[in-house]
């Protein structure tokens, strides 16, 4: 698990609200995918674990940020935006990935079905970052014939998240996400629900992965050119 100093240290330079505007909380004018991506390039040099452990809820806030309706902005985000010597950011994740062999987050088997004034989620998610932890989730499902992301709370019956560590990210605590007739109120789309929201989504989900990536490859070339460097002094 991450010590949970450096997740304050990660709140207090305000990771949960770096892809915030001003307007909403955050620390910037406008939002900035390029200094996000930095970010998290530069935090996966140090451990890709603790990266994403550290960045998970800074997702889910971008997220609402990006694509919240004032009232879903209202009640999620100030939790957030908590600064030095208050209240730590909620634990929060996307949930898009499945466990399935070739699995396309495109076509993702998780189903949200309409239901009165509501819907009903069915389906499992997999590698959803400090799950057992997480006070909320945004989960990636079908909805009639697109893609759409639905905000769930922790405490909706039906939900149940089952530990799941990952080789090289175990610091991220990642879970297993299942969700058996979990009924969510029809304000819980977040976004458009004609697939669009949930494509950009993932679009900015794999540029995130892609710096983690890059940080990652990063720390390695630095460790061989050291390793190098200690050969050549004792040869």
């Amino acid at each position: 698990a991450a010590p949970r100093e450096v997740l304050e240290a990660g709140q207090e330079i305000g990771l949960p609200i770096l892809g915030l505007p001003e307007a909403l909380g955050g620390v910037s004018e406008e939002r900035s995918a390029m200094a996000g991506t930095l970010v998290a390039e530069a935090l996966a040099a140090g451990d890709m674990g603790l990266a994403v452990a550290a960045l998970a809820p800074g997702s889910v806030a971008t997220a609402i940020g990006l694509w919240g309706t004032d009232e879903q902005q209202q009640t999620y985000l100030p939790a957030f935006a908590g600064g030095p010597g208050q209240e730590a950011a909620p634990a929060a994740a996307l949930a898009l990935t499945e466990p399935r062999v070739l699995f396309d987050v495109l076509d993702p088997a998780t189903t949200a079905v309409r239901e009165g004034d509501g819907y009903v989620l069915n389906g499992v998610k997999s590698m959803v970052p400090r799950g057992a932890d997480a006070e909320l989730f945004v989960v990636g499902a079908r909805l009639d014939d697109a893609n759409v992301l639905v905000i769930v709370e922790s405490g909706a019956d039906g939900l149940s998240v089952e530990a799941d560590p990952a080789m090289g990210v175990r610091a991220a605590s990642l879970t297993t996400l299942t969700l058996e007739g979990v009924r969510v109120p029809a304000t819980s789309v977040l976004g458009r629900a004609d697939g669009t929201t949930y494509a950009e989504c993932v679009r900015l989900s794999r540029i995130a992965w892609c710096a983690l990536s890059v940080g990652v490859g990063q720390a390695v070339l630095r460790s061989e050119e050291h390793t190098s460097e200690l050969q050549s002094h004792h040869d």
